[in-house]
């Protein structure tokens, strides 16, 4: 079976269930790994915009990789539900003497996938906060406020979106630290951008 053959089965299952429009296609990978022992292997990551439909998902991929074990291929396989932030707590920052608005070392924040909701613990280090504090050099004084909210929030969503090793996944994980590296990478990057005015 060929990578296409495989995703071209997985679409036509998702359908008969009505599971479709749940099974984000374009970010989902399918490809073919080295041989096994002479075994065909492939390998695929199906992301799913509901984290509500990862049971009917993975029952769908268990039948399939029993399936094609009969038929001598080895299937590789992850199931990932993209989760979005809605918010961020009400005091994700704080105002310091000496550098004023700073971002707090500790936070809440709420996401949500499909119509599942959970509260993470998201934990700033010290490299982070002082990353921030660099970039808010550049930022008016009366935007300072909004630009770490949006700041963190970009951070936390490109963690929840990531299709790599950098994937986040609040079932699993409920907490979060947001390193400098983090905040370096959305400063160089052009994060300013997302904050009018800036």
């Amino acid at each position: 079976m060929s990578p296409e053959a495989l995703k071209k089965r997985i679409v036509e299952e998702f359908h008969s269930i009505g599971l479709l429009q749940r099974l984000n296609v374009d970010t989902s990978a399918f490809r073919e790994l080295p041989r096994f022992f002479e075994t065909s292997h492939l390998s695929m990551r199906l992301v799913l915009d509901d984290v509500a439909a990862v049971a009917a998902a993975s029952a769908i991929v268990a039948e399939i990789k029993r399936d094609l074990e009969r038929q001598g291929v080895e299937l590789e396989y992850e199931i990932r539900a993209q989760w979005k932030v809605l918010s961020v707590s009400s005091d994700p920052v704080e105002r310091s003497a000496d550098f004023g608005w700073m971002p707090s070392e500790h936070l809440q924040a709420e996401v949500e996938s499909g119509i599942a909701k959970r509260c993470l613990a998201v934990h700033v280090s010290v490299g982070g906060r002082t990353c921030i504090r660099q970039y808010l050099d550049d930022v008016p004084p009366r935007r300072r406020q909004n630009a770490i909210c949006k700041l963190l929030e970009t951070c936390l969503n490109q963690k929840l979106s990531s299709s790599g090793e950098e994937y986040w996944d609040p079932v699993l994980y409920p907490s979060r630290t947001i390193e400098e590296e983090d905040i370096a990478r959305l400063v160089e990057s052009g994060v300013g951008e997302l904050v009018p005015g800036v």
